[in-house]
């Protein structure tokens, strides 16, 4: 490992509110003097003997033809040679830029760390974090695998609140859930929401801000922005809550990190390509991206070649953000349809909690109907498919999936397995 304690010590000048959060393993975490570390050092080098990977001699790579001539659109050093544990710098740089003008940022901010997909990203921040003495701060409903993540990591005890007052998100939930922490924080702000499909309105926005960045901390805050962009009212936040936190945040209590990724923001599901962003730069940054760096050298190594690849090409491509509005607008159709087909639906049976951004829309059963029992039903009888939430006995319709005839289908198949049998 290598030095630390000279990385803690500047975390707590740098990041106080981190260095308190830190778990064992986040503090024990630095980045080895191994082989990458040694590899780097060598780069420039007329003779380079560091790396064991087959390349011409040259520099240049060796794929077998078989693989290549499937790739010949893509530059063969990113494709088929390893890349730095922390991703290309250019590939970070230019996904840097992009979030930051999506997001009208004007306070300084890291250069994105990637990771092996949006998972991960998450998962790398609970590792910092997680162990006895966390509280990981969440909605419910949400996306069941932060729990499994945060058990994987290392433990903590997952405080919830319920996700919706009313029409809208529950501030006040958060603002009471934010006063029983017992030492520390994890904090996980996920907009647009799996499984709600619910963006905040600005107003909401300010509050949660407000809440945020007031708590007494040491505490994480994670914005998992896995859905960014795909709003479809325009009363509702595009952008990510993260740089309005990073604003407001007071180093001594807390610390804002973004994760986000190639998955829906590009419509690269197989990429597994994620990015860490927080607001440190300079030292500070320097001794977090080492610890990072431990904890993906010790795991996946890095995120795949392939893949980084096509995102870089993709980010320097003008027409990017207009492709990507064409699908939103696909998607916003398929919005419309879904809500107007669930307004059919008998309050008596079912109530969709409010939904307006992202890929799904969950509705609530009645008391009178089990949400494990439906699903089935829906499979046996209909042959459509849902994903059933026990604990709000709720249904969630992935609408992204479904082309516009399928949602009016999948939702009167609903209505049909609601009504009693006979």
């Amino acid at each position: 490992m290598g030095d630390a304690s000279a990385l803690n010590a500047t975390l707590l000048r740098e990041a106080p509110a981190l260095m308190r959060c830190l778990s064992e393993r986040g503090r024990v975490a630095a980045f080895p003097q191994g082989i990458p570390y040694q590899a780097a050092a060598a780069r420039g080098t007329r003779v380079n003997a560091t790396i064991g990977q087959l390349t011409d001699g040259y520099g240049e790579p060796m794929p077998l033809p078989e693989m290549a001539r499937h790739v010949e659109a893509l530059e063969p050093k990113r494709t088929f040679l390893y890349s730095p544990v922390a991703g290309p710098r250019d590939l970070r740089t230019l996904w840097g830029k992009r979030q930051r003008d999506l997001g009208s940022a004007t306070t300084p901010s890291s250069t994105p760390f990637i990771t092996h997909g949006l998972t991960h990203g998450l998962s790398l921040a609970a590792q910092l974090c997680a162990d006895a003495d966390l509280d990981v701060v969440v909605p419910t409903p949400c996306w069941g695998n932060y729990k499994l993540i945060v058990s994987l990591a290392g433990g903590g005890r997952v405080c919830s609140y319920p996700f919706f007052s009313g029409n809208g998100f529950n501030v006040d939930g958060l603002a009471d859930q934010l006063a029983q922490v017992r030492t520390k924080a994890l904090i996980i702000l996920n907009f647009p929401s799996n499984p709600t499909g619910y963006s905040p309105t600005p107003a909401e926005a300010d509050r949660i801000v407000e809440v945020v960045s007031h708590h007494s901390g040491p505490a994480v805050v994670v914005c998992d922005d896995a859905y960014q962009g795909w709003v479809y009212e325009d009363d509702v936040v595009r952008e990510s809550l993260f740089w309005r936190l990073l604003a407001a945040a007071d180093p001594e209590r807390l610390f804002p990190i973004k994760v986000d990724g190639a998955t829906k923001e590009l419509v690269f599901f197989a990429s597994r390509v994620g990015f860490l962003t927080h607001g440190m730069t300079g030292d500070g940054e320097n001794a977090l991206l080492s610890k990072l760096k431990c904890l993906v050298r010790g795991t996946v190594g890095f995120a795949p070649g392939p893949s980084m690849a096509l995102i870089h090409s993709a980010l320097q491509d003008p027409g990017l953000q207009a492709s990507f509005e064409v699908r939103r607008r696909q998607l916003a159709s398929r919005y419309a349809t879904v809500s107007r087909a669930v307004e059919a639906l008998s309050p008596d049976d079912c109530v969709p909690y409010p939904f307006n951004a992202a890929f799904f829309a969950l509705l609530r059963l009645s008391e009178r109907h089990d949400a494990q029992e439906v699903r089935q039903r829906l499979i046996d009888d209909y042959s459509v498919g849902t994903i059933a939430f026990a604990e709000q006995n709720a249904l969630r319709i992935a609408y992204c999936s479904l082309h516009e005839e399928a949602i009016s289908e999948a939702v009167g198949a609903l209505a049909q397995s609601l009504r009693p049998r006979g």
